[in-house]
């Protein structure tokens, strides 16, 4: 142990291992921070597969779900400009 550490001297104790709570912990915040980029993910790739459907059904059931898709995308796009615009309209 010398040659680590200097003659005569012992290693520090070393604290004792996490243990559950400490797990948990971790592991929640880090679902917490992933959890709506994911939700967005899952959310887009089923909508993807809706449109898909759509267009298997009938070519313009396909199209109303992509000009849905547009309507939802144009209205949260003036949702937005409208909520960081001074005075709000």
């Amino acid at each position: 142990m010398g040659f680590y550490y200097g003659p005569g001297r012992e290693p520090k104790k070393e604290k004792e291992p996490g243990g559950c709570l400490e797990v948990l912990t971790i592991s929640r915040a880090v679902f917490g921070i992933l959890a709506i980029p994911l939700a967005v993910l899952i959310g887009v790739l089923l909508i993807i597969v809706a449109v898909v459907w759509l267009f298997s059904i009938f070519w313009l059931l396909g199209l109303l779900g992509i000009a849905a898709i547009a309507g939802g995308i144009a209205a949260y796009a003036r949702w937005e400009r409208n909520k960081y615009r001074p005075g709000g309209v």
